[in-house]
């Protein structure tokens, strides 16, 4: 057990090591939907659509009971309108017990439900098939049903199925009506269902219907909107089941059209599915707005680019002039800081050459060199002592001295004029006495020379 664990403890480690490091060094949330399906990273930095979408909240179900009885189908010869059947069968909002099919000929209807799939998923199990006239049911029809979905609603037909559901006492009811021929027939249709107290109701128009599969592109507007256009059969027969098992579609009514050139359904949708919306999740979603709440995400992100753009032109257009303006301020600052510079150093020059002038004046006074009064001696040497003045200073920043500058100190220039002047007027000295004469030796002798 022990060497398992180990084992296990090095395969975690090993693939922890293995982890990208954008995974672990920036911050995802992790979302999927409520039955296992999808996965939606969202960064720090959201989009649009994840700033209005940031993962499938929990559906609010809607009280379908145990029963549910479908009309308006198993008419044509060219289908088998099993599709219904297997969306109030296979969704699991659903917990219905019985589903019932109502029809003009139950043989018929038989014929076109009782498939090897139909077997084979269950469906037949839960089927009970009804016979009656014009596709509506009556109050006896419906004495046990708790939801009744009517495919195929007219202006002709809706009053008396909402007053025959009211009488049974039928939870819900929901109602397809396809390419209604005015709004003034989708407001008549509407005002009988809403009439059905306490039944809750939803109506659904939309365009023509054509074969096809679902998962088309689509958008769901205001009940009286117009309907034009045509939607696959299998795409209005999803969002009218899923009208019976969500609660945001209780008592209300929409219209649903198909959306294949709206690039923003288009992409709202694709969103929607990429982060593992449901078709229960999304439809839901549709039916409470979501795609109005984008576009305006849009249209708000949009003007403040729009915003954000306007204010760098308007930027760049001031930027010539601003930059104008700092060139001649910058000029105007160089030129005054030139001339402060230059008024300080005279300042300067001014001030040390007042030093040193002074200082030559005390020790030329004690020495008593000079009868001049202080502030006289100074005026009359300032320009002198402004050259000394600028050649120490040049001198202490270490400057190059020009050859004009190149000028004696006034102490060694006295002691040079003084050595000049004894060059010139030497002082008178003795003779010196004159030498003994040499003695000589004279070769040759044997006494010494005198």
């Amino acid at each position: 057990m022990k060497l398992f664990t180990s084992i296990l403890l090095t395969n975690l480690a090993l693939t922890a090591s293995f982890v990208p490091k954008a995974l672990t060094k920036n911050a995802f949330v992790l979302r999927a939907g409520i039955d296992g399906g999808g996965l939606n990273l969202v960064d720090k930095e959201t989009s649009t659509l994840d700033s209005v979408n940031v993962g499938p909240d929990p559906i609010k179900p809607r009280t379908s009971g145990k029963t549910v009885l479908v009309s308006g189908l198993l008419q044509s010869k060219d289908r088998t309108d099993q599709t219904t059947f297997d969306f109030l069968k296979d969704n699991p909002l659903f917990s219905f017990e019985k589903i019932i099919a109502f029809c003009e000929d139950i043989s018929f209807a038989k014929k076109r439900l009782t498939s090897r799939s139909a077997r084979y998923s269950g469906l037949l199990d839960m089927l009970e098939f009804r016979e009656g006239t014009n596709g509506v049911p009556t109050v006896e029809d419906l004495k046990d049903v708790d939801s009744h979905v009517a495919y195929g609603i007219s202006e002709d037909t809706a009053g008396q199925i909402a007053e025959n559901a009211a009488k049974a006492g039928v939870k819900n009811l929901v109602a397809l009506m396809e390419a209604p021929a005015s709004s003034a027939a989708v407001e008549s249709v509407l005002s009988s269902l809403s009439s059905a107290s306490p039944v809750s109701y939803t109506l659904l128009t939309v365009p023509s219907i054509a074969d096809g599969s679902e998962g088309k592109p689509y958008r769901v507007n205001s009940v009286t909107s117009d309907v034009g256009g045509t939607i696959p059969r299998d795409e209005a027969l999803r969002i009218m089941t899923e009208c019976l098992a969500l609660d945001c579609a209780s008592s209300n009514s929409y219209s649903v059209v198909a959306a294949d050139t709206d690039e923003v359904a288009v992409e709202y949708l694709k969103d929607l599915r990429s982060k593992g919306y449901t078709r229960s999740q999304e439809i839901e979603k549709m039916l409470e707005g979501g795609i109005e709440t984008f576009e305006v995400a849009v249209k708000e992100k949009e003007d403040e680019a729009a915003m954000k753009a306007k204010k760098e032109e308007e930027f760049k257009k001031g930027a010539g002039a601003r930059s104008l303006s700092r060139e001649e301020e910058i000029k105007q600052l160089l030129a005054k800081g030139k001339q402060e510079y230059k008024e300080m150093m005279e300042k300067k020059v001014k001030e040390e050459a007042s030093d040193i002038l002074r200082r030559e004046w005390r020790e030329k006074y004690f020495a008593r060199n000079t009868s001049s009064p202080e502030e006289e001696y100074v005026a009359e040497n300032m320009e002198r002592g402004m050259k000394e003045a600028i050649r120490m200073i040049k001198m202490l920043k270490g400057e190059k001295l020009d050859d004009d500058e190149q000028e004696e100190h006034w102490m060694d220039r006295e002691e040079r004029e003084a050595r000049e002047q004894e060059e010139k007027n030497p002082e008178p000295t003795e003779d010196p006495e004159p030498a003994p004469p040499a003695a000589t030796k004279v070769e040759g002798g044997d006494g010494e020379g005198v």
